[in-house]
């Protein structure tokens, strides 16, 4: 059996970081991905875009994330974004956008310079905790295998480590929809009529050929001739609702729900003018998941500490964006963030109730829904799992549970790594 000093599940923005960080500190370091591929939302969804690391004039998030983004623009050939960029619109609108091949690569080597094991095409199948490391059964192509570790970090998206590992996760009665991420080609814009598409749209409808979330999030969209593929170049991330994708039973019922309503879409837009010749160009091989399952923390971020920029005495990153709730029924429920304000996140909302070898980092981490519609995004992703990463390693040293490790330590590794961290002269209780 393979000994390790942390094992990450989850090679998305989270798992990455965690990984690169363990590795760089000296950790002998195993990272298990169910995909052939880094990057996990933003490769295996097609959700390429990254944000936010700025806030209103001024970077917030920086370290491993934004360094691999980065040199990814460099690549590419691209420019950096400007932070003192005045933020005027709608915050979605100041995501990086990067190529998600590249970026994976890039990911990629930076793990493997750093002497992390990347265990692809590889899933957790068994988690037994004993006193002093964790005992885990992964399932690879070739069969069964177990592989101890002295700390685990779930970076899974759905809280599975977490799970497997006996410790608590909660999940909304109805989650907000996943995204079904194909873009078009061969749309003869000059061509397209958007009332006559509408009307075409409502006559397909009422014969049962098609659904308005299959070319839009709402129904006045489409009835307006506002399709999704026609506001974003030929990009289709329609919504796939009611399914809670924390397990392989519903996120193949989601999977297979997103395939039949991008058919009925091509089906239907194949027949309208100026569409007869569209193709499609790509399409994300997975679902993107907004939401699953998240764990039940040491406490529970509210959005009140979200949207008030509340100052913790933990707090190891930033976040920032503003609270985005995709409800099927109801549409977008958005409630914008006073400028000026810097959400922080304290290390408490990643260590599981009783857990000490146990941390979680990305869209799990323990908050409510609203809080969690911030904190679920791509850049705080990647500053939670460098955090965890740096904190379960700094535990593992000083062999204290994860948390006990010494927090002026951890947030001097972060620094040391590049990352931003907050200074607060007082503690605030929970």
């Amino acid at each position: 059996m393979k000994n390790y000093d942390v094992m990450i599940a989850g090679c998305g923005p989270a798992g990455i970081c965690a990984a690169i960080q363990a590795g760089r500190l000296g950790a002998k370091t195993l990272l298990v991905e169910k995909n052939g591929i880094a990057g996990g939302t933003i490769t295996a969804a097609g959700i390429a875009v990254p944000g936010l690391f700025d806030a209103f004039g001024e970077q917030l998030i920086s370290g491993i994330g934004w360094e691999l983004v980065a040199e990814t623009l460099r690549t590419e050939g691209c420019e950096l974004p400007d932070f003192s960029r005045e933020m005027v619109d709608a915050l979605w609108k100041y995501q990086v956008e990067i190529n998600p091949f590249i970026f994976a690569c890039i990911a990629e080597k930076a793990l493997l310079e750093c002497g992390v094991e990347i265990a692809y095409h590889t899933m957790l199948a068994k988690v037994t905790e004993f006193p002093e490391s964790w005992q885990v059964t992964l399932c690879a192509k070739e069969g069964l295998y177990d592989i101890s570790a002295a700390m685990l970090i779930d970076c899974t998206g759905d809280g599975n480590l977490t799970a497997l590992a006996g410790y608590q996760v909660m999940a909304d009665a109805v989650c907000q929809p996943g995204s079904a991420n194909v873009v078009l080609d061969g749309i003869d814009y000059e061509k397209i009529n958007a009332a006559a598409l509408s009307e075409a749209f409502l006559q397909a409808e009422a014969a049962g050929e098609i659904h308005y979330k299959d070319l839009g999030w709402f129904r006045n969209q489409v009835e307006n001739g506002s399709f999704l593929f026609l506001q974003r170049g030929g990009t289709n991330g329609n919504h796939i609702g009611f399914i809670n994708a924390a397990d392989s039973p519903q996120k193949s019922a989601m999977e297979c729900a997103a395939h039949a309503s991008v058919l009925r879409a091509y089906k239907f837009l194949k027949r309208q003018k100026g569409l007869e010749n569209i193709s499609i160009k790509s399409f994300a091989p997975e679902c993107g998941v907004r939401e699953s399952r998240r764990i039940c923390g040491e406490y529970i971020m509210t959005k009140d500490d979200y949207l008030s920029g509340r100052s913790f005495d933990d707090a190891l990153c930033y976040s920032f964006y503003y609270v985005d709730i995709h409800d099927m029924e109801k549409g977008l429920i958005l409630e914008n963030i006073t400028p000026g304000t810097r959400p922080q996140v304290p290390r408490r909302i990643m260590i599981p109730q009783g857990a000490t070898k146990l941390m979680a980092a990305g869209r799990i981490v323990s908050s409510d829904r609203p809080a969690n519609s911030c904190l679920r995004i791509q850049a705080s992703c990647m500053a939670t799992g460098q955090a965890a990463g740096a904190n379960a390693v700094c535990a593992l040293k000083h062999h204290f549970p994860v948390g006990g490790a010494p927090l002026d330590e951890v947030k001097e590794i972060l620094r040391q790594h590049g990352a931003i961290v907050p200074e607060n002269q007082e503690s605030l209780q929970a």
